[in-house]
């Protein structure tokens, strides 16, 4: 029964997971009990890989944008972009919306008077009478100046993963980007397909949508290759940011056994799984064990000989 979970409780999830959703572990389980347990099992593999992919989606934006910056200077070359850099239609749609995007999210955090005060700006000439309160607020947010930074926090990695594409090797990959992954034998083309996995992965996670076998390798081979090339000229698992993702690397291993474990438990034949694995309990007892090893580890390089 999956963790403590009676035959009330397996009847009252399965109304509150989608048939669709529940459907596919329950396929290659066979129960609906299993088929709980397996995607329980999946949403902890999910945790952790969106812990590492979203420190790595958070390096690769910076990166490119201290790049671009470096290489055109200009320093908000996503809504003035320098001569010689021109964005296509798609990159310009999202770099609209992302700047929509981020002054919508600064109106939001504004007091009632302070949003009251942008009506100088946004109505020169006076509020008009009678204006619809949906109206009035995106007038007041057009009237707000949000920063490149803003704006960058709202682009998502489908965003950064274009500019590798081969719409921009001319401009952004020959004159700025290689630099980024500066390993003279990797070409625009393979740098686009790992960050094209890397993106399949954070949407897959972002919808909640299982990632397991081939899938699951794709995206580990895909995290381990960003993470060793991100600024060094030969792969390296000692790179600043291969090391500061490392205790969550290490975790994602240790859930990604957990998970294999389990799946191979659960889609086995009933009468051959007693002596298959190790109990979920003593499974979770496990990753915890090496989750705190890695945390001791970590302190231990940064701990001072005085502290």
């Amino acid at each position: 029964m999956s963790r403590n979970l009676s035959a009330a409780d397996i009847d009252a999830i399965k109304l509150l997971i989608s048939q669709e959703r529940l459907g596919t572990f329950r396929a290659i389980t066979h129960s609906d009990d299993d088929a709980i347990e397996l995607h329980q099992a999946s949403m902890l593999l999910s945790s952790s890989l969106m812990s590492v992919t979203g420190m790595l989606e958070i390096a690769i934006r910076n990166a490119v944008c201290s790049m671009i910056q470096q290489d055109y200077g200009v320093a908000d070359f996503l809504r003035t972009p320098p001569s010689g850099l021109h964005w296509h239609a798609l990159e310009k749609k999202k770099i609209d919306e992302a700047e929509a995007q981020a002054r919508r999210a600064s109106y939001s955090k504004l007091e009632s008077p302070q949003k009251d005060a942008l009506d100088a700006i946004a109505f020169p000439h006076g509020v008009p009478a009678n204006i619809k309160h949906t109206n009035l607020a995106k007038k007041r947010q057009a009237a707000i100046t949000v920063s490149m930074g803003q704006v960058v926090s709202q682009l998502t990695i489908f965003f950064w993963k274009r500019l590798f594409s081969e719409q921009y090797e001319p401009t952004l990959w020959k004159r700025s980007l290689k630099k980024v992954f500066p390993n003279k034998t990797f070409s625009r083309a393979i740098i686009a397909d790992h960050l094209e996995v890397f993106y399949q992965a954070r949407n897959r996670l972002a919808h909640h949508e299982p990632v397991y076998g081939t899938r699951l390798e794709r995206i580990v081979e895909a995290i381990d290759f960003l993470s060793q090339n991100l600024g060094s000229r030969t792969p390296n698992p000692e790179s600043p940011i291969a090391k500061f993702v490392l205790p969550h690397r290490e975790l994602l291993d240790s859930q990604i056994a957990v998970f294999q474990s389990t799946f191979q438990r659960l889609t086995t034949h009933p009468d051959q799984r007693t002596a298959l694995t190790s109990s979920p309990q003593q499974q979770r007892v496990g990753v915890l064990r090496r989750y705190y090893g890695i945390t001791c580890r970590l302190f231990k390089r940064k701990a001072r000989p005085n502290d």
